[in-house]
Formats: structure tokens, sequence, C-alpha cells
């Protein structure tokens, strides 16, 4: 069980949401707005923060977002954003805030319910920071990777390029043409320690911000090959 703060304008996502989360166990807390959220986060621990984007009052999501990752004692609360939006800038501009996942409205319940036991389960250890120098210049680097298996929640993949958990990567693959979405964005949840004698490795990455358009023929095209097999 975990303690979640849900932040959403509207009384009826936040009822929708609150029954779902308590359905599986969960201890809930529910403000409108951003300002009550940061001053419930100030006053007691909670496990995730579960918030809509846009917000009439108090300032958005987003907003909310970068307030927490600003503040050391909270800044490792891990955070999912709600939208309508399907834009991937959008889901970018969330991941790049310091989002954990990003739900794309309507919310499919059992996914919701996956990402967050995922997120939960999770211990992503910070890495050390040491000084940098800022520069803007492309760079391309040769990889081999393998998509293993897809599911609704991700998928696993064999590289022989090292990907931390926490990362966010995109992945490009015929795949995905076949299957009729874009290529996705991934976050690494879980790598492999060591690499085998060809110097490849396993990790698995979650979908981050896919739609309920996307997530369509994704179910249709996993079906079609369960039943091929």
């Amino acid at each position: 069980m975990a303690h979640i703060l849900i932040v959403d304008d509207q009384q009826s996502v936040l009822m929708t949401l609150e029954a779902l989360l308590k359905s599986d166990n969960h201890l809930v807390t529910a403000c409108t707005n951003a300002i009550d959220a940061m001053d419930k986060l100030n006053k007691e621990p909670y496990d995730m923060v579960i918030s809509d984007v846009v917000m009439s009052v108090g300032g958005t999501g987003l907003a909310l977002l970068r307030t927490i990752r600003g503040q050391p004692k909270i800044a490792k609360i891990p955070v999912i954003l709600l939208t309508g939006k399907r834009e991937k800038s959008d889901v970018e501009k969330g991941i790049q805030a310091g989002a954990d996942d990003y739900v794309v409205k309507p919310i499919d319940p059992a996914l919701l319910l996956a990402k967050i036991k995922d997120i939960l389960s999770r211990s992503v250890q910070a890495a050390p920071r040491f000084a940098e120098a800022a520069v803007n210049m492309k760079a391309e680097m040769e990889t081999k990777t393998d998509i293993i298996s897809i599911s609704e929640l991700g998928c696993t993949l064999k590289s022989n390029v090292f990907a931390s958990p926490g990362a966010v990567i995109k992945i490009h693959s015929d795949v995905f043409k076949d299957i009729g979405i874009a290529n996705p964005t991934l976050r690494i949840i879980s790598v492999e320690e060591a690499a085998s004698a060809d110097g490849f490795r396993k990790f698995t990455g979650n979908f981050v911000g896919l739609s309920e358009k996307e997530l369509t023929p994704l179910r249709l095209w996993i079906r079609a090959k369960m039943r091929a097999a």
C-alpha cells in the first residue's frame, strides 16, 4: 500500500482516480490545485504524486513537478502526469521536467495501476554529480539493438549499449510501423548487470505517453502474434 497524492481541478477525475487507487489498496489524498498539493507535500510524506497537467487555478502540473524536483526534501517522489493532449512534444516536456511517466487520457485503469506498481517497485540510485561543461553538438554512435518482446506496458530489448535504469530513450524500429504507431519513447526500468560473451545486455523499458489511440493497435498486434504462435 502506498500513500498517493492526486491533483486535478476536476472533481469527477479526482473521484474516479480515488476509487481506482483505493480498489488497489492505496491510501489516497486529493486536492484541486498545485498550491494545496505543495502544502500537503511539505506537511506529510507521500509515496507518489499523480497530477493533471492543465489546471485552471494554482499553476500547472508541469510547474508543480518542477517545484517538487527543486526541493531536496521531496525531489525524489515519483510523479505521474495526466493530460488530454496527445502531442509527443507535450510528453517530452513532461519527461524533461522530471516526470516518471506521462499518461494520456482517457485513462486505462489496468495500465495505470500497472505503471504505478512498476514505478513504486523501482529502486533507482541517483548517480553522483560531477562538474560538466555545456555543449550543443550533434553526435552519433553505432549500436546494435534487437527487440525481444513487446507488451502493452513496454518492451524488452537486447543491445550492445548500456542504458541506466531511469534513462529515457527513443526506439526506432519497423515493427512499430507494422503495429501502426509512431516510434515510442521508453523509460528504462531494469538492466542485466553483466553483459553476455558477445557484449550484449538485456534490458526492459516502459512506454511513456502512449495514448489510447496507440494502445488499441498495439493490443491487436500482440493478440494476433499470440494466436499465430
